[in-house]
């Protein structure tokens, strides 16, 4: 069994996960209490790119295997694309 660091960076509560392939890279979405979205690669254990803010707690996350990430947040989703270079 491989051991794995765990995911740092949260002020909060996660309330949402979701996993995704984005191309060939296994990919962890987190988002929380304190108002952010995560992308995490699981191959790496690591962030890929910054924090993504919300105006309220993030309560529902997915990604699509296009890069799109949809945010459920407040009483709002929010769909984001992926940056070109990402």
């Amino acid at each position: 069994m491989t051991k794995c660091a765990p995911l740092t960076g949260r002020t909060g509560p996660v309330w949402a996960l979701a996993t995704a392939v984005v191309g060939s890279r296994p990919l962890l979405v987190t988002g929380g209490d304190d108002r952010t979205v995560r992308v995490w690669d699981m191959a790496d254990h690591r962030q890929v790119g910054s924090d993504l803010v919300f105006p309220t707690e993030v309560t529902a996350v997915t990604m699509a295997s296009d890069g799109r990430l949809v945010v459920g947040f407040g009483g709002d989703i929010a769909v984001l694309a992926p940056h070109p270079r990402a």
